[in-house]
């Protein structure tokens, strides 16, 4: 399809700012657009490339452009940025967006269908409650130090060590406090037993999703970790390799290469999708810690990897591995043969 025009769009709640550019990256109009005429505006417009920078709700209007006829792409905020002119302002960050969008080589952020989003959703609430568990039990702790109680680390120490405070009335903690106390118990319990019935459900879908369940065949991945492959890969097409995809997570090494001469060094900071990356990394950490007796030809490569360069770098190429493993086994559809420790597609 011939794009008549290229859309630029910055995206944000209620006021959404478009730039409209030629072929031949004339502007033709940039105007600020309610929700409801953005989507008449959509409706409306002949076949156009649209261009989103990534953040909020760019997915759900990529799928209402999609709709309409139109060819979406979403593009990161850092590769945007480049080349904005001016102060920052909707305006110059619509055409920013639509000029990115009109370059050959500007990376796409992959595109989610309302099942990954929704499996997304899922996990990202888990996750809220796990991050106000560990908060909630961080302040209990704290704040009963001050009174001379000191828990032992861990939520187990923690749900037995409470009710025994509350009952001994002669530990020094202020019969003010203790109703208190017993309110974040009860709050605590109860954040436990949310995060249980997610994860159940995260279970229940993993087993239910072929992707899913064909994933967790790998080392040191699980229902979280497979979830957020399966949420972020989809059937894989956004990536043109394993290795791309494994870059896109900042597992692979970055360059500072000139001259002919090839320098690689540590792993991306900045550059990354941190979360799934982290997830993969501790599960990888997590088989390492029981591999014992290497049988398989990937857990010798391991087992050699670990004594050469140690368990830290050793996990950082397992999550590389099977970053690239788990794009082969999605975009191609084959088994994971665990015996030989690879994948019949390659990668």
């Amino acid at each position: 399809m011939k794009h008549l025009n290229v859309v630029g769009v910055d995206l944000a709640k209620n006021i959404i700012q478009v730039s409209m550019v030629t072929p031949a990256m004339k502007e033709l109009q940039n105007k600020a657009l309610t929700r409801k005429k953005f989507s008449e505006f959509l409706a409306r417009q002949k076949p156009s490339l649209v261009a989103f920078e990534a953040c909020a709700t760019a997915h759900y209007w990529s799928r209402i452009a999609h709709l309409h006829g139109h060819t979406a792409k979403i593009i990161p905020a850092k590769a945007v940025s480049p080349f904005r002119q001016g102060h920052k302002t909707d305006p110059n960050d619509a055409l920013a967006v639509a000029e990115a969008a009109s370059r050959p080589n500007i990376k796409e952020a992959p595109m989610k269908t309302v099942e990954q989003q929704g499996i997304q959703a899922i996990q990202r609430s888990r996750e809220l409650l796990v991050h106000d568990r560990t908060a909630l039990s961080n302040h209990i702790r704290g704040l009963l130090m001050e009174f001379g109680i000191v828990i032992p680390q861990g939520f187990a120490a923690l749900h037995r060590r409470i009710p025994e405070v509350l009952e001994d009335a002669e530990n020094g903690l202020p019969d003010l406090y203790r109703p208190t106390l017993n309110l974040l118990y009860g709050r605590l319990i109860a954040i436990k037993d949310d995060i249980d019935v997610l994860t159940g459900q995260i279970t229940t879908l993993v087993k239910q999703n072929v992707a899913c369940d064909r994933l967790t065949r790998l080392e040191g991945v699980g229902p979280i970790s497979s979830v957020l492959l399966y949420a972020t890969l989809g059937t894989g097409e956004a990536f043109a390799n394993g290795r791309q995809f494994s870059a896109y997570l900042g597992l692979t090494p970055k360059q500072y290469s000139s001259g002919g001469k090839t320098v690689l060094v540590g792993i991306s900071r900045y550059v990354a999708n941190k979360r799934l990356r982290s997830v993969l990394i501790q599960g990888a950490r997590a088989y390492i810690h029981h591999l014992k007796d290497p049988k398989t030809p990937k857990e010798r490569w391991l087992w050699a990897l670990i004594q050469r360069a140690g368990y830290g770098r050793a996990a950082v190429a397992l999550a590389n591995k099977n970053a690239r493993t788990a794009w082969a086994l999605l975009t191609q559809g084959e088994e994971y043969q665990r015996e030989y420790g690879v994948s019949l597609a390659a990668y």
